[in-house]
């Protein structure tokens, strides 16, 4: 696989960066939460950690904050990884066509549970043209790599829309306009479900 230039590093830098700005504004991030990755090549240039005394608020992120690593997450460029850098490495690691990786906590989406898999309310978009595969994880501790290698788990099975109980959710992609796309949708969908479930029990 071959190094993007800089010109197209910069330009991701800024399509993550107006992402994040994005994702804040539609309440699928906090100030310092929820990170997003792109491949480039042979690195992965990613959001910076929130635990660091310098850093900025995600929606103010700009591209010279980003943070580039190898595929062993050795540092090439920036500051401190995302604290997610070990479940972000483990995609990329096990899935050859994922180029792009969102995590997005959301409003909705931390209350849907396993057990909501079969009832999820999918659109005729989602159902019929889009089909991606849904799939969910039980609550574990967030930055561990008992939650890389249960989300690695579900890449593996050809998940893209990956739900992590009572936290958010994680999708991949071979791009990061899909990835995205998929992070809104998932979002959506998990507002449908609560909204379904509400309106069954009137």
């Amino acid at each position: 696989m071959h190094m993007q230039s800089s010109v197209d590093k910069t330009k991701v830098g800024k399509q993550i960066c107006d992402a994040l700005k994005m994702m804040y504004l539609k309440g699928l991030i906090t100030p310092l939460t929820g990170n997003i990755s792109v491949r480039l090549g042979n690195t992965i240039l990613m959001t910076p950690s929130s635990f660091v005394p310098t850093i900025r608020l995600k929606y103010e992120l700009n591209p010279e904050d980003l943070v580039e690593v190898d595929l062993n997450g050795n540092v090439v460029s920036g500051g401190k990884p995302t604290t997610e850098l070990p479940m972000h490495l483990a995609i990329y690691n096990v899935c050859s066509k994922c180029n792009a990786v969102v995590h997005i906590h959301g409003v909705y989406s931390p209350l849907l549970k396993s057990s909501d898999l079969d009832d999820l309310f999918l659109d005729t978009e989602l159902k019929y043209i889009l089909k991606p595969r849904i799939c969910f994880v039980k609550e574990l501790i967030p930055r561990t790599h008992d939650l890389a290698n249960a989300v690695v788990e579900k890449v593996r099975e050809g998940c893209e829309i990956i739900y992590l109980e009572r936290h958010g959710v994680v999708t991949v992609s071979d791009t990061l306009g899909m990835a995205l796309e998929l992070a809104e949708l998932a979002e959506v969908i998990a507002e449908r479900t609560v909204l379904q479930k509400l309106l069954s029990k009137i």
